[in-house]
């Protein structure tokens, strides 16, 4: 799905134990090549080369993974991805540790407790960076709370926020943080806020996907807490 121009929503359709669930990444076209926002479960990296081959892009053309936090089914095939791309790996400093190995994952449930194939972090972000894309600049915007380093992305140009687990859709509807795997709900409210503060129309979710709601509906989720 082409959220606005070189800028496409994937979804991976996995199993999960005995669950089947969708994942949302995001492939980015740019001037050096595909940056990816997320890129799945471990062992997905052809569940992610299939769904790029489905908006017409190659795996191989990735120049820049950016992972916006380490949980597992975000982040699972990254060491694969770049592997196989030699991609350079961006993430908040706060992520690094996760990612390179030094530090457990942070959640044990659901399956958290996987561990990530230690894998270099070559950029740390600290938020407010911006990437040049086809579709304007792409800002880093640092939304702890789902885990200290989380960073949803925004494209101010065409008002699209890529929110991670920042924010999720539910039966169509644009929800807020989920309780029962954000440790830091607080903060994570609080990052809601840091939203509300963008002019935002559409949003993409890693979890639910494309809902044509922005900012309006923040403000609402805000007043109802």
């Amino acid at each position: 799905m082409e959220l606005t121009t070189g800028v496409y929503g994937l979804a991976l359709d996995v199993a999960l134990g005995d669950r089947r669930l969708t994942l949302n990444p995001v492939a980015v076209e740019t001037p050096r090549g595909i940056l990816l926002l997320d890129v799945g479960l471990p062992d997905g990296l052809a569940d992610l080369s299939a769904a790029l081959a489905e908006n017409g892009l190659e795996v191989d053309d990735t120049w820049a993974v950016v992972v916006t936090h380490h949980d597992f089914d975000h982040a699972g095939c990254l060491a694969a991805v770049v592997d196989r791309t030699d991609a350079v790996v961006f993430t908040h400093e706060a992520e690094a540790p996760y990612l390179e190995g030094e530090m457990e994952p942070l959640k044990s449930g659901g399956g958290q407790s996987i561990r990530l194939q230690p894998t270099t972090v070559d950029v740390r972000l600290t938020g407010g960076e911006t990437f040049a894309t086809t579709a304007g600049p792409m800002k880093a915007v640092h939304t702890p709370g789902h885990t200290p380093g989380h960073t949803s992305y925004y494209f101010p140009e065409d008002r699209l926020l890529v929110a991670g687990d920042a924010l999720n859709v539910v039966e169509g509807e644009l929800v807020g943080p989920r309780e029962d795997v954000t440790p830091d709900l607080e903060m994570a409210w609080e990052s809601v806020e840091t939203l509300a503060s963008l002019e935002i129309e559409h949003t993409f979710c890693f979890h639910g996907g494309y809902v044509e709601a922005g900012t309006e509906r923040i403000d609402t989720l805000l007043a109802q807490r």
